[in-house]
This record gives structure tokens, sequence and C-alpha cells, in this order.
């Protein structure tokens, strides 16, 4: 039987060591152990694989991106240290502007702290595979005008930068609510 069914929790002193560093409670974090386990079926640790068999998690235009992001083993896998850590970002109380550069450079493909047209169509392709080139090229138009007027333009050069994102995005209404991973729905 695959790593998935392993029914072995954290031990005291792991949640000890992350209701620490992360501020998630013993319960929430047996949670988060449970369901990292449940989706790591190779192996302790999640690899791409884990996630693209999974008709949920393949399925969300936003899993690989996540995971491409995040820290790897030697072996190209999540360890569930990164895992907690990640989800620990979206916790509630914590800054919307560390959610926001999290968001951020999820979008940032090649990591030059800005946001290209290239990686705008990317993103648009993603979250609206329906949409026509002609609106899509008129929606990045408007987004990166609306950002660049909005949340500065720091680089002086009419292009969407880390900073200019988060100052804008932070003014969107209930952002921190739609940022913020509550799992005591998930515990009660």
């Amino acid at each position: 039987m695959g790593a998935g069914a392993s029914s072995k929790l954290l031990s005291e002193k792991q949640v000890q060591k992350y209701v620490k560093e992360t501020g998630f409670s013993p319960p929430e974090l047996e949670f988060l152990f449970r369901r990292f386990r449940f989706l790591c079926k190779k192996s302790n640790n999640l690899c791409a694989e884990d996630l693209s068999s999974n008709p949920n998690l393949a399925a969300n235009p936003y899993v690989k991106r996540i995971f491409a992001i995040m820290s790897k083993n030697e072996f190209g896998e999540v360890t569930f240290d990164t895992f907690v850590r990640t989800a620990a970002i979206f916790r509630p109380g914590k800054p919307v502007v560390e959610k926001l550069a999290f968001i951020f450079d999820l979008f940032d493909y090649n990591l030059d702290d800005t946001l290209d047209i290239s990686e705008l169509h990317q993103i648009i392709s993603l979250v609206r595979p329906d949409m026509s080139v002609e609106d899509r090229e008129a929606l990045i138009k408007t987004t990166v005008t609306e950002i660049v007027q909005k949340g500065g333009d720091p680089g002086n050069d009419g292009q969407i930068h880390g900073k200019s994102f988060v100052n804008f995005a932070k003014n969107i209404p209930n952002i921190d609510e739609i940022l913020t991973l509550d799992l005591a729905s998930h515990l009660a």
C-alpha cells in the first residue's frame, strides 16, 4: 500500500515545532499532515506525479504553478515542512502583503519581478481558456494600465512589478478574506 495510506501522525515534538514556527494549532497541523500524506502516493513526500494522478488536483489550473514554486528536496519532491510553511502564509492574521507577494510569485513565471505580457497571457489562458485572443489582449492592456496607475510604477517602465502588484491588490475589497486559509471549518 502507498505512503498515502499511512496513518502515522506527527510526533509531539514536531507538533510543538510547527505550532511555534507557523502559528497553526495542533489540530490544524494534524489535519494538514493527514491531507499531505493522503496526497503522497509514492513516498512520504509530494511529487508531481501525485498531483497529476489526482483528478481533483489535476483539474485545478493553479496546482501545477503552486507545486512549481515550492522548494523541493533533491528528488524534486515537496516535503511536509515546505507544505506546512507554504500553507502558513495564508493563515488568518498573516499580513496580506505576504499573501499577495506569494500570489505575485505564482504568476511571475520567469522570476524577474515583473509580470510581462507573455506571463499575463499565460495567466488569463489558465483561468479563462475560452476567452478570445482579442478579448485577452484588451484585458491585458486594461489590467496593466490599472495596476500601474493605482499600484505605482517603481521601474518607470509601464510594467507590473511585485511592489506595484501588491500596492494595487491590497486595496481589492475582501482580498485578505479571499486569501485566507481558515482550517476551523474543516475541524468542526
